[in-house]
């Protein structure tokens, strides 16, 4: 008996997005925890919005995978 398609996708996706979190938090939240110990308030906060910025565009590009082709 094979899974059907949906759940093969679907443990796709969950596979992608944490492949996806770890290299985010890898990258980002190291610039983010570098620029708490030595940037500015202002340094801070811009990382922070990359970051943010980051993690959004993650977010549009597995919400366009997870749709059929056409959509």
């Amino acid at each position: 008996m094979t899974p059907n398609t949906s759940t093969i996708e679907e443990t796709r996706l969950k596979s992608w997005a944490c492949d996806k979190a770890q290299e985010i938090m890898l990258r980002e939240g190291f610039r983010l925890i570098r620029s708490a110990r030595t940037g500015s308030n202002i340094e801070i906060r811009e990382t922070s919005l990359i970051m943010a910025r980051v993690i959004a565009a993650s977010l549009v590009e597995a919400s366009s995978a997870g749709r059929p082709a056409g959509e």
